[in-house]
Order: C-alpha cells, then sequence, then structure tokens
C-alpha cells in the first residue's frame, strides 16, 4: 500500500469513528480531512540520497567532481611504474646486440684486436648498441691512440737523445776521444753487420746506447790493431781470429 493510499483509508477510518461518536452523543463533528497528521514513520524523505546526505562525513567519502579516488590513483600509478620498467627492460634489451662488430676506425688500418676484446664487456654493461659502440672505437683509434703514439714517440726520443749525450761524456769511449771512438764503431758496423740491423738501430736510436758503442769501439780497435806474426805458424792473425779470439 503507498502512501496516499494510506492517507484515504485513514481519513475513512476518522470519518466512521466520528460518525458513530455524532451519532450516540449528539455531537462531536467530523475531524477535517487537513487536520489528519501524518504519522512520523509515514513522512516523505524528500529527493532521494537526502537521508544519507544528513549522516557527518558523508560529503568527505566522496571525491570533488573530476577527481579520482586516492586507491584509484595508487593503482594506476602501480601500473605505469610496472610498463615503465618493463619498456625500460625491452629496449636495453633490443639494442644490446649478442656480439659487437666493430671497424677500424682508420681505412686501411686493421682493427686492434685487443682493444675491441677489452671494450666489448663494457659497451655490453653500459648497455650501448653497435653504432654506440662504434663511436668508442672512433674516439679511440682516431683521438686517443694517435695521442699515446705520439707521446711514446716524444719519450724515446728524449731517451736516445740522452744515451747520445752519455756517450759524448763517457769516461771511456767519450771526451776528446769521442770521434775517433765513432769512427771505429762505425767501421766494425759497415763490416760485421747486415744492412738491415744498421738501418735498425738508425731509425730507432738504439744505436746510440752506451754499452752498443763500446762493444762496436771494442771490435773497430780489433780490426785497426797491426797483423801480428805468430812464432809457431809463422803466419799473420786474420781480422776475424783478432775480432774472435781464434789462437
Amino acid at each position: 500500500m503507498n502512501l496516499f493510499e494510506r492517507l484515504v483509508l485513514r481519513r475513512l477510518q476518522s470519518a466512521d469513528a466520528g460518525a458513530e461518536a455524532g451519532g450516540g452523543g449528539g455531537g462531536g463533528g467530523e475531524q477535517p480531512a487537513g487536520a489528519v497528521e501524518t504519522p512520523a514513520a509515514e513522512k516523505p524523505t524528500g529527493e532521494a540520497g537526502t537521508e544519507a546526505s544528513d549522516k557527518p562525513g558523508a560529503e568527505a567519502e566522496k571525491p570533488a567532481a573530476g577527481e579520482k579516488a586516492p586507491e584509484q590513483l595508487a593503482q594506476e600509478k602501480e601500473v605505469a611504474d610496472k610498463a615503465s620498467a618493463d619498456k625500460e627492460a625491452k629496449d636495453k634489451a633490443d639494442k644490446v646486440p649478442e656480439k659487437y662488430e666493430f671497424k677500424s676506425p682508420v681505412e686501411g688500418q686493421e682493427l686492434d684486436a685487443e682493444m675491441a676484446a677489452a671494450l666489448d664487456p663494457v659497451a655490453r654493461e653500459l648497455g650501448l648498441n653497435n653504432e654506440q659502440a662504434q663511436k668508442l672505437v672512433d674516439i679511440y683509434g682516431k683521438d686517443i691512440l694517435p695521442k699515446i703514439e705520439a707521446r711514446q714517440q716524444e719519450n724515446w726520443a728524449k731517451q736516445t737523445e740522452a744515451w747520445a749525450n752519455e756517450v759524448k761524456t763517457d769516461k771511456e769511449i767519450g771526451g776528446d776521444a769521442f770521434v775517433a771512438n765513432v769512427g771505429l764503431a762505425q767501421k766494425a758496423l759497415d763490416n760485421f753487420a747486415p744492412a738491415g740491423l744498421r738501418e735498425y738501430l738508425e731509425t730507432t736510436g738504439l744505436g746510440n746506447h752506451p754499452d752498443l758503442v763500446r762493444c762496436f769501439v771494442k771490435v773497430g780497435k780489433a780490426m785497426s790493431e797491426d797483423s801480428m806474426v805468430m812464432p809457431n805458424t809463422g803466419g799473420q792473425r786474420s781480422q776475424a781470429d783478432i775480432l774472435y779470439g781464434n789462437k
């Protein structure tokens, strides 16, 4: 039974009760329909949700218009973080090759195999693809390595120059006898050293080493000694006999 039907039934019951009272007592009359009170329990609640809105904290539990609940935001962040981590791992796996294919940074020059082998684990740890790793090879081959070699050559030139100065001031083969001893050493080289060895000593600067100069000076002196007459053989000793100590 709806509210309207209840009100009509209530009114009819009130009218019957008034009629009975009027017939027995000669008065009383009927209570006006408008005076009939509606039971408190049956009062209309108005628009849907009015009672719920009267509860304390009801509005605080609802997010503002256009905003998301904290639980929803936390869930979305978790999903986004996982997707970002998966993408990063995938990108790294995609760009690191199973084997790097390096090329020599200088055209016509062979690639330094030891350098490439040393660079491979470093590039792999950094997550470099082949193109990025090749840039490191190019930088090393075109910029770093030439500077290292130039510094080594500079240091070697200083060393050979220091050897030459040491020979010039040496008490045994230097000083006033320097020019003569150099001539003796050159004579020994011309007679006993192959052309390849002489060229090597000259281009590398090793010919300036004091011990090497002393050695060839002694050989030159032995070659310059007058022929010796041996009493037992009646002959002369050759330069090779003098040089190598043959009897």
